[in-house]
């Protein structure tokens, strides 16, 4: 019997050494190497009929041997506001920069965000996600300033420059078909302002015959002239979508907005969202209109008497004026197409105004007799008095006649 316990021993013994030989042999120690502490695997009693494990003494680990405990930092000193620093507080050593990168972030900047809109700049098929580009007028405006935009890497100031006067080079053979024909139709002026009072009373006497006549003889003179009468009436409504489109596209594009907007490229200009504090460019808008319709008033002639072109002259000087508090409020992008605009066609006004140029565009060259004088305002308001009380006797006259018959 005792040799059977002695030989079961034995083979208990064989299983459970070499487990415990390897897991001392392939034992890490989790301290620096400095201050390695090599503490004592608890033994185990090999018999299978023991009471206990044996009890271990442990290890005394010398105090120079032991892993120092940092103590914690001083809490920095609280400062008042407008109170002087302490020197203790400035003679404390600087953090370093990755422990202020490992910090919570803070709200950037207006230079980051600056930053930051520059390397996010729009790409192709921005506009039409957000709802701006479309087969309007107004979208495809959008569209073509997204164009250059992206393609030409151009900052929004220039973009819009770039827009508006890529919009004009648009217009402009309708403009010249235009000037063309109103050129053509100036020396036939005077024959029709005789035609459409003739006009005026076959209307106000109910001839239907004598209004046949005299739209007859209107047909005659444009022939003439070589003008046709639908294209040259139909010529502004194909100028007024492009016009309007880009108005219209830049509106939608700054109040949605396009957060690029903020940013425009220019020192001088550099929010295109909000509008122009200074009225700068609204009052610079009217300026310039005021230039561009006497430079274009000559041309105004083949359309209405000298009278008439005088009048409008004004009206349209006094609208002017009235814009400029309403242009205030609306954004500075939006102002800057108008500035832009205006600008363009009072060039494009001098340059088709020189005799060179007309031969060249095959546009008739006017005599100077053909200018028109400026009226003053009261002139304008008695003409428009005039005018209002001639339409009420009309309305009268035929009143009237209805009553008769």
């Amino acid at each position: 019997m005792l040799s059977r316990l002695r030989s079961v021993g034995t083979r208990s013994t064989r299983r459970y050494i070499t487990p415990l030989t390897q897991l001392r042999s392939q034992r890490v120690d989790l301290l620096p190497c400095s201050s390695r502490v090599q503490a004592p695997l608890a033994t185990r009693s090999i018999w299978l009929f023991s009471k206990k494990p044996e009890a271990t003494t442990p290890t005394t680990v010398p105090r120079e041997s032991a892993v120092p405990i940092p103590e914690p930092a001083p809490a920095p000193p609280q400062v008042a506001t407008g109170s002087p620093v302490p020197p203790a507080a400035l003679s404390a050593e600087p953090v370093p920069a990755d422990a202020v990168a490992q910090a919570s972030p803070l709200p950037p900047s207006d230079a980051a965000l600056e930053t930051l809109a520059t390397f996010t700049s729009l790409q192709y098929g921005d506009l039409a996600a957000l709802g701006l580009a479309g087969w309007s007028p107004a979208g495809l405006s959008t569209w073509m300033l997204e164009l250059l935009n992206v393609s030409a890497g151009l900052p929004w100031f220039h973009t819009i420059v770039a827009g508006t006067l890529l919009s004009r080079l648009i217009l402009l053979p309708f403009s010249i078909k235009q000037l063309r024909n109103s050129s053509a139709l100036a020396p036939y002026q005077p024959r029709l302002l005789e035609l459409k009072e003739e006009l005026n009373r076959a209307y106000q006497s109910g001839d239907k015959l004598a209004v046949q006549r005299v739209a007859l003889k209107q047909r005659r003179v444009y022939e003439e002239s070589g003008v046709s009468m639908i294209p040259m009436m139909m010529m502004p409504f194909v100028q007024l979508p492009v016009t309007l489109g880009m108005f219209f596209g830049i509106k939608r594009l700054c109040a949605l907005p396009v957060e690029q907007l903020h940013w425009s490229g220019v020192s001088f200009l550099p929010d295109l969202i909000v509008p122009d504090p200074y009225y700068v460019l609204p009052i610079a808008s009217a300026v310039l209109m005021n230039l561009q319709l006497s430079a274009g008033a000559g041309d105004m002639v083949a359309t209405a008497d000298r009278a008439t072109a005088a009048n409008m002259i004004n009206a349209f000087r006094i609208v002017s004026v009235i814009s400029i508090p309403l242009m205030g409020h609306f954004p500075s992008g939006l102002n800057l197409y108008v500035f832009t605009g205006i600008a363009a066609m009072f060039v494009q006004t001098l340059v088709l105004r020189q005799d060179a140029v007309r031969r060249m565009l095959r546009i008739p060259v006017l005599p100077k007799s053909t200018d028109v004088e400026p009226v003053t305002l009261r002139e304008s308001v008695d003409h428009i008095r005039q005018w209002f009380s001639e339409q009420n006797r009309i309305a009268q006259e035929r009143a009237m006649k209805g009553k008769r018959w």
